[in-house]
């Protein structure tokens, strides 16, 4: 069964009991005129519509449910739409709806527990306070970046070791190039063939190891550079799969992500999977990434419910805050975030971000 008649069946149920409340709770009626009870209404109806939502969440990681791009903007959205629980639940306890506040408060209690454990630093390991460091930079700087320069400037004046270009047009690495790219990230890794407005670009201080190259794996590019960090190999990769909401996004994002699911295991040393996801903490996709041996950096950090996507650069959009972060770092247990650094905007609709990370050899060493 397709996940919307999931959620739809679902919706449908938690309304048909909303309706046998008036047995329960007498004072629950519903569509039957008066104020409050237009208002127990829409509040059942909020309530059906997150209940759906999170049994497909669910039935996706247990039993692999497919979603349409709807659906998982639904997931990336989830701790904005479960603070509609709370106006539910405050509402039916001010007009004595018990059934309802019951209902609401359930959510509440599962909207705390998925956004708390964001606020949470994670402990720093022995190892990692003696460990090498590096520091990368992500920044996706919008193809239609109308301030490159400025962004170009920003760029360099982080002297991160390493720095993923996520959306890197010719244009703006030429521009890149002219206000002292080349000069102080002169050894790269890129598809000088890869126009799309996914294209990844690595750019490093240093000289970069045998295994850097510039792959395809099924639909997915993938930018490794081989940086070494005081003798420490250590695999930065950068990425950028489709946007869910592009025509066919959907299907080729959920591709890209089984294929980098295949991919990571092959991997040894320290490991960066650094870029723009395109998705959230809260897709089931994620979960599954985060289930082969990966930490989100930024989670760890406690800074995980912090927002990199705003929905315009410029403009009236571009005025309305970052609502939600799509722009990850991805490690494995020989790489721990040590700290981390929001930078502007400059033209893009995404935030960059400063990370410094600790590497070593193996997972086995303390």
């Amino acid at each position: 069964m397709p996940a919307y008649m999931i959620g739809v069946l679902t919706a449908a149920i938690v309304l048909g009991i909303s309706f046998l409340t008036r047995h329960i709770d007498g004072s629950a009626t519903m569509f039957t005129g008066g104020y409050f009870h237009v208002g127990v209404a829409l509040g059942w109806m909020v309530s059906a519509g997150l209940i759906a939502l999170l049994v497909t969440r669910y039935l996706h990681i247990v039993a692999s449910v497919d979603e349409g791009p709807g659906l998982a903007v639904g997931y990336d959205a989830l701790p904005i739409l479960l603070l509609l629980a709370w106006v539910v639940t405050i509402a039916a306890l001010v007009t004595r709806h018990w059934l309802l506040a019951a209902v609401g408060a359930a959510l509440c209690v599962y909207h705390v527990a998925i956004v708390v454990p964001r606020f949470l630093a994670a402990r720093v390991p022995r190892w990692a306070k003696r460990a090498p460091t590096l520091d990368i930079v992500v920044a996706n700087v919008f193809i239609d970046n109308k301030t490159p320069d400025a962004a170009a400037r920003q760029l360099l004046t982080t002297s991160a070791d390493v720095v993923i270009v996520v959306e890197s047009t010719d244009a703006f690495m030429a521009v890149f190039d002219e206000v002292g790219g080349r000069d102080t990230y002169p050894y790269r890794v890129s598809d000088p063939n890869d126009h799309s407005d996914y294209a990844v670009t690595v750019v490093c201080k240093r000289e970069l190891g045998p295994r850097s190259l510039m792959t395809t794996i099924g639909p997915l590019r993938l930018a490794i550079a081989d940086v070494d960090v005081e003798g420490i190999g250590t695999l930065v990769i950068g990425l950028n799969p489709m946007a869910a909401v592009d025509p066919g996004g959907m299907e080729t994002w959920k591709e890209q992500i089984e294929v980098l699911k295949d991919f990571i295991p092959t991997l040894s040393g320290p490991v960066i999977i650094a870029g723009d996801l395109n998705t959230t903490r809260y897709r089931p996709e994620f979960e599954e990434l985060l289930e082969l041996g990966l930490r989100d950096a930024v989670d760890s950090l406690g800074k995980g419910l912090d927002p990199s996507f705003s929905l315009g650069a410029d403009g009236v959009l571009g005025a309305v805050p970052a609502v939600a972060r799509l722009d990850h770092a991805l490690v494995n247990d020989c790489v721990f975030p040590l700290a981390m650094e929001d930078l502007e905007p400059c033209g893009s609709d995404h935030q960059p971000f400063k990370l410094k990370l600790a590497a070593r050899r193996t997972a086995s060493k303390e």
